[in-house]
């Protein structure tokens, strides 16, 4: 008798630690200006914690491409899982012809665009040129919504994901709140 209660005291213990561990690490890099996000928008995602994945060329021709992600700080952006990343190709330096580092942003626009297919995938408006947002077609236990954005020759593609941690299993968090991240998202990068 008293091996199974050690047993279920071992299991419920192990389920309390990882219900309440905090996720994330130290307070990060310092963002490159093309990844930098307000206060109030990193407070909402529950994401402080800056790290640069890919950072642009130096050449003064082609595609600037970045990759940012902004994750949590342990002990401060909560317990539940939540990433907000994106990538940033930047055709305004491509070539000396304007229109066609348009042609280039347009084409890596509708390039990612086809991905969509098979997904809930609906056009925005009022976010740059063209705008479309991904949201999951079925439930799952990780909530993923993804927003590629265009403005000119820039294109953006920003992706929010996380779940809620549960004592006996974790779950979806609402769309909605991931959709709402990654449109405010889009709104501060377009606006530069």
């Amino acid at each position: 008798m008293g091996v199974v209660v050690l047993v279920v005291g071992g299991v419920f213990g192990k389920l309390y630690l990882d219900y309440s561990d905090e996720p994330g690490g130290g307070p990060g890099e310092q963002p490159i200006a093309q990844c930098e996000l307000s206060a109030e928008l990193r407070a909402q995602a529950h994401v402080s914690s800056f790290r640069l994945v890919q950072a642009p060329h130096d050449s003064e021709k082609g595609m600037k491409q970045s990759h940012c992600a902004w994750e949590q700080t342990k002990g401060k952006d909560g317990r539940d899982p939540r990433v907000l990343s994106f990538l940033v190709y930047d055709f305004s330096r491509f070539s000396d012809k304007q229109d066609r580092n348009l042609e280039q942003a347009k084409s890596n626009y509708s390039g990612f665009n086809s991905y969509a297919s098979g997904e809930q995938a609906k056009p925005l408006q009022g976010l740059g040129d063209e705008a479309i947002v991904v949201v999951p077609s079925s439930r799952a236990d990780l909530t993923e919504v993804n927003l590629l954005v265009r403005k000119g020759a820039v294109v953006w593609n920003i992706r929010y994901s996380g779940r809620d941690k549960g004592f006996f299993s974790d779950s979806e968090f609402p769309v909605e709140d991931a959709e709402a991240v990654v449109r405010k998202t889009a709104e501060e990068l377009t606006k530069r």
